[in-house]
């Protein structure tokens, strides 16, 4: 599961068209972070992107090293209820900042800006992951 969430953060996330098409520009959550060129103009990326991929990256790093240490086994534990409420909590405030700022940039120009699979996808990985851990838990709490 963190293996196809970090595979998504590197799918298209959001799209800006202006005129209402569909033929706009897509950004991942990487091209979120590092920035872009959009029609020959550089669009910045913010640091806070990165953020939808450390957790997952993290979690995933330990989960090979979990069954060897028993202190890392209790930190995966709960970093499986933590990733996915923090990476859900961090992609919608992307979602809205991204939106936010490509609504100040563009200006009055009629412009779509909307989401793609690769954000649907992360946030549904994210919430079967918190699933799974939840069933995990309580399933070595008994």
């Amino acid at each position: 599961m963190l293996v196809l969430i970090i595979f998504v953060f590197f799918t298209p996330f959001f799209f800006v068209s202006c005129g209402g098409g569909d033929s706009g520009t897509d950004f991942s959550g990487f091209e979120l972070s590092t920035g872009k060129y959009v029609g020959g103009y550089w669009q910045a990326g913010n640091p806070f992107g990165f953020m939808l991929i450390v957790l997952p990256a993290a979690a995933l790093a330990l989960s090979f090293l979990h069954k060897k240490n028993a202190k890392i086994q209790s930190i995966c534990r709960y970093l499986f209820f933590i990733a996915p409420i923090f990476d859900i909590f961090a992609g919608l405030v992307a979602w809205r900042a991204f939106k936010s700022y490509a609504l100040a940039k563009i200006g009055q120009i009629p412009v779509t800006i909307g989401t793609r699979p690769g954000f649907v996808l992360y946030i549904a990985f994210n919430i079967a992951l918190f699933a799974a851990g939840v069933a995990d838990y309580f399933a070595k709490r008994e």
